[in-house]
């Protein structure tokens, strides 16, 4: 008997080989941003970037000048998507509403996004690049901007911005470390931000 032959038509059908991951540096900073999630940022090499993308390390190479390059641009992507988060959930909110608000969704990109949280507060907030140093600075906008319904502005906005994010970062580190596994953080967290709030007012 003849053997069967497989192709497109009839039963049978040919198969081909998967086709590799088109590379771009759009494509490799995004397939960064999942790796970070899963692997986390300690572990973010180009090798094992390119490993995920089914190819070898110098491929990527004509995308991203280093490891370095990455690593800022991850950063950057990062900025946005936290600034870009927290204009969201605070336009047309004002004072405690929107302090609650930002608190909440800062918290939970936190938490759903471990690797890039951690890019983002490696960040140093002065440096030698002035488009690195513009975009920390950035980040504290939105705060900043709901802070002045507390008549809180200029140094003094900017400043209490610091603190407020200096309260959020030190609680999402004790939760993801498991210090407060044993506590309803979920109410921790709130009565927190309502008394930076309060603070905040009496300021």
């Amino acid at each position: 008997m003849a053997a069967r032959s497989e192709s497109t038509s009839g039963t049978g059908r040919s198969k081909s080989p998967a086709r590799a991951t088109k590379l771009s540096r759009d494509t490799i900073v995004n397939a960064a941003l999942t790796f970070l999630d899963r692997e986390g940022w300690d572990a973010l090499t180009i090798n094992a970037l390119a490993m995920q993308l089914g190819t070898k390390g110098p491929s990527l190479y004509n995308h991203v000048d280093s490891l370095e390059d990455l690593r800022r641009t991850v950063r950057m992507r990062v900025v946005g998507d936290i600034i870009g988060m927290l204009n969201t959930v605070g336009d047309g909110r004002t004072r405690d509403d929107a302090v609650v608000s930002m608190a909440s969704a800062y918290r939970s990109y936190a938490h759903h996004h471990p690797g890039r949280y951690s890019a983002f507060t490696r960040m140093p907030l002065g440096g030698d690049d002035p488009e690195y140093t513009e975009a920390t600075r950035a980040a504290a906008e939105p705060v900043i901007a709901v802070l002045a319904s507390y008549g809180l502005e200029g140094e003094n906005g900017f400043f209490a911005a610091l603190e407020f994010w200096s309260a959020l970062h030190g609680f999402v580190l004790l939760e993801m470390t498991g210090v407060m596994d044993a506590i309803d953080t979920d109410a921790v967290f709130t009565d927190m931000v309502l008394r930076l709030a309060a603070g905040m007012e009496r300021r």
